[in-house]
Order: structure tokens, then sequence, then C-alpha cells
């Protein structure tokens, strides 16, 4: 595999990001002690600011408008998403970058979350969450062992969409005392709305696609996609 495959030339709006084994650490992950990120943990904050403010997870400017989410088929079927909007340059990079967003991965990893392990134990100064801790065990950034699936790039106004949030029984990270708190857990599109245009990015182990959709297009290869998981899953 060309290295330009896995490791993808960096973008200019990622250029002040950290760079750790030729790839640009996004803004809204964990950042660890020794300048990696934990992929499968979001930094809850800055997760929340991103979506608040249509902030960019990759770079943390403003998207800017047009703003992309880069999600799954549930997400294209009920536009609701998780992850939060990246800005256009981003949503190129990573769909080249990211193992999953680009195919190359079948599986997600079915170990723990580095994070969790001593790499994990201390955030650099200025983190901003003093210390490592799982804000919400719901989110499902983590998905240990599951399939990957397709990925679309939906492209929206940022005034389309509302923050979505759930309550949960959450520790602070400095104190380790709990507390109710209503946790930001992605977006819903405002009803009537839909994606300026969808792009499919990827299919697991064929690897990254990008080819334009129609909204009808986009919704029938979704369905299809979550059937074929449902037929595996039967055996």
């Amino acid at each position: 595999m060309d290295a330009t495959e896995t490791r993808p030339p960096i973008p200019a709006s990622l250029k002040d990001r950290p760079v750790v084994g030729g790839l640009a650490m996004p803004w809204a992950n964990v950042e660890l002690a020794d300048g990696g990120v934990d992929f499968r943990s979001p930094h809850h904050a800055r997760y929340e600011i991103c979506w608040r403010e249509s902030r960019c997870q990759s770079c943390g400017r403003p998207t800017g408008d047009p703003a992309v989410l880069v999600c799954g088929p549930r997400q294209v079927l009920s536009l609701r998403f998780d992850e939060p909007p990246v800005c256009p340059p981003c949503a190129l990079y990573v769909s080249r970058a990211c193992p999953f967003v680009s195919g190359r991965a079948v599986t997600y990893p079915d170990r723990p979350r580095v994070s969790e392990g001593h790499r994990g134990g201390k955030c650099p100064e200025g983190c901003g969450c003093g210390g490592w801790q799982v804000t919400d065990p719901e989110h499902s950034a983590d998905q240990g062992g599951q399939p990957n699936l397709p990925w679309y790039a939906c492209w929206i106004h940022p005034d389309d969409y509302m923050v979505t949030a759930h309550m949960i029984v959450t520790r602070c990270s400095d104190k380790g005392c709990k507390h109710e708190r209503l946790i930001v857990n992605g977006g819903q599109l405002i009803m009537g709305t839909r994606p300026l245009k969808i792009y499919l990015a990827s299919e697991p182990g064929t690897g990254r696609i990008w080819r334009r959709l129609t909204q009808a297009e986009a919704a029938e290869h979704a369905t299809a996609a979550l059937a074929r998981i449902e037929r595996a899953a039967d055996g």
C-alpha cells in the first residue's frame, strides 16, 4: 500500500495541529501525555463546543458554510448524527487518513482504549479535563469488536441542525464525585431539512470511494448496508 493512502498530505486547515506518525491529531479527541490522542475517546468539553458552535472536530476552527457530517448508514437514514461536524478540507483529509472512514479497516479493535492504559493516565497541561475520565460511557465512538460500516459525508448548512442531549450520572475528573449532568450527544437535522449533498466515502474492505449519491440512492445504499449486517449477525 502506498504511504500516501495511510498518511495523506496534511491540509492547511490542520497545519497547527500536532503530528504523530505522519498524521494530524484531531482537536476533539482526548490528548495523551506523550503527544498522541485516543481516537476512540472524545474530549467531551471540546465535543460539545464542536456541536454548539459548529466547530470542526479535526482542526477546532469554525466549519464555515457548508459544514460536513461524516457518518454511517443509521445516521443517513435518521438524520441524527453523533460525530461532530468537520470543515470541508478536513473532511477530505479524514476520508483518506482514518482507517475506518477510508474503509481500510473492516472491524473496530476489540481492546481497551488507549486512554484506559498508562498513556492516558494524565492529559497534558492545559488539556481542560483535569486528567482523563470517561464523561459519557454511552458515546458510540467506542465500538470495539463491531464490524465497520460504509461511511458517508453529508454537506449541510451549520444552522440546519439542533443539538441533542441526554441526562447521565457522571464522575468529575478532578474530585471524583458524581453528579447528574446533561450531556450533548449529537445533532439532529431540523425537520424538513435535508443534506445539501451526500457522498459515499467508503465501503469496508473496498476502501475509499468518494462518489456523490442522490438522497434516494443514499437511503437505498444505507438500508442495504444495515440489512447485510443484520443477516451476518443472524448467521
